[in-house]
């Protein structure tokens, strides 16, 4: 199975996903984030809602973000598909004011800090959209990639993979 297949038989242009493997550098974070996107979507989702400087220009220019979790080497977990809409610039004072950054700074985020040179960050506006929401923290899909985030190409990748010809827990 081939994420590109999926996103075209939902009538998604491949072209116009952002796709992410979350993995913090913070092991306490990363050990929590598959939790906080099942039982904390909105501190999950704000976690994702500002990125590097880098991040930010491939998002402002992407209509989806397909967003997964590093769960073992080579393998990502499924958390969703989310719409971009509007972003916002948020000052270092803004960001540390937003509740679900407080929350994250609990299990060791630093987040948008005194050594990013820039002024502000863009917060995107990330909507879950109901794309195979049923396969949300099941579906396990080999990550044959480097790096951390992408842009679908042409010849489509193929990524995405069942786990066990199932979902993780059936």
């Amino acid at each position: 199975m081939i994420l590109n297949d999926l996103l075209l038989n939902k009538g998604i242009d491949p072209q116009t996903v952002l796709v992410f493997r979350h993995r913090h550098h913070e092991p306490q974070l990363n050990k929590v984030l598959p939790w906080l996107a099942a039982e904390q979507p909105e501190v999950f989702n704000a976690y994702q809602q500002t990125q590097g400087e880098k991040a930010e220009k491939a998002m402002s220019a992407a209509s989806y973000v397909a967003s997964f979790i590093g769960h073992a080497a080579g393998k990502a977990l499924f958390i969703g598909l989310y719409s971009i809409g509007a972003s916002r610039p948020l000052t270092r004072a803004e960001y540390r004011q937003v509740p679900a950054h407080i929350e994250l700074e609990k299990f060791g985020a630093r987040g948008f800090t005194a050594d990013d040179p820039r002024s502000s960050v863009l917060w995107f506006d990330l909507a879950p959209t109901p794309f195979h929401a049923e396969w949300k923290g099941k579906l396990i899909v080999d990550w044959r990639l480097r790096g951390d985030r992408l842009r679908w190409q042409q010849p489509p990748r193929p990524m995405a993979e069942l786990h066990s010809l199932g979902v993780r827990g059936e």
